[in-house]
């Protein structure tokens, strides 16, 4: 294969070459000292110049990805490379990185600016403090320190921010250590920790001056989307100050929005609607341990966005913690009920209830929701607490209808709906429009009125109703 590409006296080196027995010895030797730091430090350092190396699109990261490696940095560092390229690259880089990045952020931010008496085209003004014995290239005569490189505020403190997000707390003191401000844009740094669930990392910046209250408590508002296996970061700014009651109690209100978060077998509801049995029934068989939330993708702050957490499994324990430490089970009209109900998180109604949030708040508003999507154990629940088949006028029966919910109806009627009122006949006019046979049936056989011209014009329109009327 390789003679018909190459020219024959290239053929003819490789031949002399191969019959050369250390070959193989040398060609390790030369590859072994390839992979050095040193060299491929320098190697970059001649193709880039000292100006581009460190740059992110033009430079060593760019072109030369693999070489990108922590030791190679450092000693590009060492060796005059400038870290201000492309807005200060190595440094947002090592906040994202941490780990055996982390010597490189101490040493970029010990950078300085040196006075030169002798400074040819070829001389970087620039030097490391307190690494002893170096100055720079060449033989420079160094009078005065001078002021340091890196600005530790650029983008608005986004090194900080980086560095929070991804939950390197020992980066985040380093940072806080050389001047940042933990309350860059309006607290982000906070928000940022608090919506990964870096707990660490919030009472780090909690213990530096952040204000946990903050644009109307944003940090407590982000923590509280993670759930329960944020609960360590909501513990800690609500002690910090930050207001449950912020926003509306919005916070107990997306917790409970989000509710159980998964498919958790919910059993039978407790026969009491006592706290004890209900607070019980809602942590039976709930995980201890919960995944932690994962950000969108490792350079997500390089896009200025915000991360976008995996929830977890439920917000159960928050919910409760939230209800303990003041929050408002009745807020905005008894909307947490609601939403819990609406969403079918038998769990989190079951704490709300507990702690006495109202049943019966709009009209029944959660049955009326639950029964709508045929939530039955929800239904069961609401049931047993005092809610009301009959509210807004018989409207459960007429939503679990609509939506062909046939456990949810029969539920309905055994706790005494009336399907021969106005209302079940509004209910067998919905399914027969939604096309449910079996459900108008079952309406049928409870008392509803079958002969009703409204209903009659309804199931004629569907044939499976037609059919099962014989029509």
């Amino acid at each position: 294969m390789l003679d018909r590409v190459l020219p024959l006296d290239v053929l003819g080196m490789i031949f002399v070459l191969a019959q050369w027995p250390s070959l193989a010895r040398v060609s390790r030797a030369f590859y072994a000292a390839s992979q050095s730091a040193g060299v491929r430090a320098r190697y970059c350092l001649a193709e880039f110049g000292r100006g581009r190396v460190l740059d992110g699109a033009l430079g060593l990261p760019a072109r030369r990805p693999r070489m990108t490696r922590p030791d190679v940095v450092l000693l590009l560092l060492r060796l005059g490379a400038d870290p201000r390229a492309d807005d200060q690259w190595v440094l947002r880089h090592a906040c994202d990185r941490a780990g055996p990045w982390t010597p490189i952020v101490r040493t970029v931010l010990h950078m300085r600016h040196q006075g030169l008496r002798h400074q040819g085209p070829n001389r970087m003004p620039i030097d490391l403090d307190p690494v002893s014995g170096w100055r720079g290239i060449g033989n420079t005569d160094v009078t005065s320190p001078g002021p340091l490189l890196i600005d530790v505020h650029d983008g608005d403190d986004l090194a900080l921010r980086i560095a929070a997000g991804r939950g390197h707390t020992a980066i985040v003191n380093i940072l806080l250590d050389a001047g940042a401000d933990a309350e860059a844009l309006r607290g982000e740094p906070l928000a940022l920790a608090a919506a990964n669930a870096h707990a660490d990392t919030v009472r780090a910046l909690l213990g530096r001056g952040a204000d946990a209250g903050a644009e109307h408590s944003r940090a407590l508002r982000s923590a509280v989307l993670c759930g329960d296996a944020n609960t360590d970061s909501v513990t800690a700014l609500l002690d910090a100050g930050a207001c449950v009651h912020a926003v509306d109690d919005s916070c107990l209100l997306a917790a409970s929005y989000a509710g159980d978060g998964s498919a958790l077998a919910p059993g039978s509801p407790p026969p009491d609607a006592s706290r004890a049995a209900l607070l019980a029934y809602a942590t039976t068989d709930l995980p201890m341990h919960l995944p932690r939330p994962v950000p969108a993708a490792a350079s997500f702050m390089r896009r200025y966005g915000r991360p976008t957490p995996r929830l977890p499994a439920t917000h159960v324990r928050l919910v409760r913690l939230l209800i303990e430490r003041g929050a408002d089970p009745n807020a905005c009209q008894g909307r947490p009920l609601a939403y819990a109900c609406a969403r079918g998180s038998v769990r989190t109604a079951a704490v709300l209830l507990a702690y006495d949030a109202d049943p019966r708040a709009r009209d029944d508003e959660p049955l009326r929701d639950a029964a709508e999507r045929g939530h039955v154990d929800v239904m069961r629940l609401l049931l047993r607490a005092g809610a009301s088949v009959h509210a807004d006028d018989d409207a459960p029966l007429v939503n679990a209808a609509r939506g062909g919910h046939i456990a949810a109806v029969h539920l309905l009627l055994a706790h005494g709906a009336d399907a021969s009122s106005p209302a079940g006949v509004r209910a067998l006019c919905a399914a027969a429009r939604g096309g449910w046979p079996t459900l108008v049936l079952v309406l049928i056989a409870a008392g509803a009125d079958s002969t009703n011209p409204e209903f009659i014009a309804c199931a004629q329109r569907s044939r499976p109703v037609r059919a099962a009327l014989q029509m």
